[in-house]
């Protein structure tokens, strides 16, 4: 078994059966909860969950497509991008997808790509009762990641110099002037 995780894990068993979704246009709604069992590894970022993933899956049919919006939510820890000490992050994050059976979507993708404004049909085979949404709550989940958690809006960071953090309080290091090509930007507000 893999340290981390990099993919939708293989026992996420998620559908979404396309009779379960009304004809008349009214929503179909499912929430479960999936499995984070370890830490996940997202462009060298490595997140540990700290609780289940929650879904929700809202389902419509509209124009002889399927909607599905798959909402996720839950909470991770990662070192702080500032001070490298623990940092915890709600993560909450939803997308939209859409689904066709209908033969002249299918054509005209092959002539020119399946897109509705800046959101792409998924062709399904006509024979498909279901919809496996694995990876699709697998995409919501990821996208909805913070690129860096801070352990707190006001966290100093580390010395660049020692490395001591500075939320425990200031180092012994010296403190330069500062970048000369601001020296005269300095005189300017020291006259001011």
């Amino acid at each position: 078994m893999p340290e981390y995780l990099t993919s939708a894990p293989n026992n996420w068993k998620c559908r979404l059966v396309l009779a379960a979704v009304p004809r008349d246009g009214s929503p179909y709604e499912d929430e479960f909860t999936l499995p984070l069992d370890r830490p996940i590894d997202y462009w060298d970022q490595i997140y540990t969950p700290l609780s289940e993933l929650k879904v929700r899956v809202t389902a419509f049919r509209s124009e002889g497509r399927v909607v599905a919006e798959v909402a996720v939510e839950t909470e991770v820890e990662a070192p702080c991008a500032r001070c490298l000490e623990p940092a915890r992050s709600r993560v909450k994050g939803d997308l939209r997808y859409i689904f066709s059976l209908r033969r002249d979507e299918q054509l005209r993708e092959k002539n020119e790509g399946a897109q509705d404004g800046d959101e792409e049909i998924i062709l399904l085979d006509s024979w498909e009762d279901e919809i496996d949404l694995a990876q699709m709550v697998w995409e919501t989940f990821i996208t909805a990641l913070p690129p860096a958690i801070l352990c707190s809006p006001d966290c100093r960071g580390l010395c660049p110099t020692c490395g001591a953090n500075l939320n425990e309080g200031p180092c012994s290091c010296k403190t330069e002037g500062g970048d000369p090509r601001f020296e005269v930007l300095r005189k300017f507000m020291e006259n001011q």
